[in-house]
């Protein structure tokens, strides 16, 4: 009940922030890992439905003038005439046991390529991707996985199906990996944003006349993360389009900041007059 009861203060008003101020900052670690804990709960949750219509999509993709290919014993087995290739201009897919093909294609933004006994998958991300910002590419980069071993794949008939079981299968491991991966980021960016503010923020309380100390500054920081953090998880889970979050999370996170910091001011009061002053 603590926990909510923070939650529900820090994002009703600015003078809120006084209380916690002061913190230990181990008290204000806690609340933040707390807090990304369960956003990225959300966040991992949230995401399922989407997950599992785009890998329909994919299984329904995949079956449009497929080849009958099967694995065994982690080799495929297939008897037409290869390479193979199907799908569209948007996906790829590539069968071929020869040999013969070894690297995707480049004329599709993704795609998968079965081998004898592996496969490998590709994918070009857009300029405003999360994945192009993190690996540093641009819209032209093909980025590739390295190929993967069919060996612990179950034997079967490769089909739309086997996709959705074998994704079905894994989804709740796919969902923890998420959400740490979600958790680690998320702790991550929050910290090291609150700490260059606090930096930032401490030369320039110097010139106050009842500057803000470091600590109190980090502290502040750490807890304007919470209605920032809420509002981005909230529009990424309805799956508001056309939104930049980066845009929205930095616009309430400085609000937050901005308006907790001058709150969390003491006031000085002003020297009363000596009878020197007035003489």
């Amino acid at each position: 009940m603590n926990f909510l009861r923070s939650i529900i203060a820090l994002c009703s008003g600015f003078a809120n922030y006084r209380a916690y101020r002061d913190l230990a900052l181990s008290t204000s670690l806690k609340h933040l890992l707390k807090l990304i804990m369960l956003l990225a709960l959300v966040l991992a949750i949230s995401a399922v439905p989407p997950a599992l219509q785009a890998i329909d999509e994919f299984a329904r993709r995949f079956d449009d003038h497929r080849p009958d290919f099967s694995i065994q014993d982690g080799k495929v087995v297939s008897h037409v005439k290869q390479p193979y290739l199907w799908g569209n201009k948007d996906v790829r897919f590539i069968l071929d046991t020869t040999g013969a093909v070894t690297t995707p294609d480049s004329n599709a933004p993704a795609g998968v390529l079965f081998t004898a006994d592996s496969f490998l998958y590709w994918l070009t991300p857009t300029n405003d991707s999360l994945l192009s910002w993190a690996a540093g590419t641009n819209a032209t980069t093909i980025i590739s996985a390295p190929p993967q071993s069919l060996r612990r794949f179950p034997d079967s008939v490769v089909n739309g199906d086997y996709f959705r079981h074998l994704i079905r299968a894994m989804l709740w491991l796919l969902v923890t990996l998420g959400w740490l991966l979600l958790v680690l980021f998320g702790m991550l960016s929050c910290l090291l944003q609150a700490y260059l503010f606090s930096v930032v923020a401490s030369f320039m309380e110097r010139s106050m006349p009842a500057p803000l100390q470091l600590p109190q500054l980090l502290n502040i920081a750490i807890y304007a993360c919470t209605p920032a953090t809420i509002v981005v998880t909230i529009y990424s889970a309805i799956r508001l389009h056309n939104l930049n979050l980066w845009l929205v999370y930095l616009i309430v996170y400085g609000i937050f900041l901005i308006g907790a910091s001058i709150a969390c001011r003491d006031h000085v009061e002003g020297r009363k007059p000596s009878e020197d002053d007035l003489l």
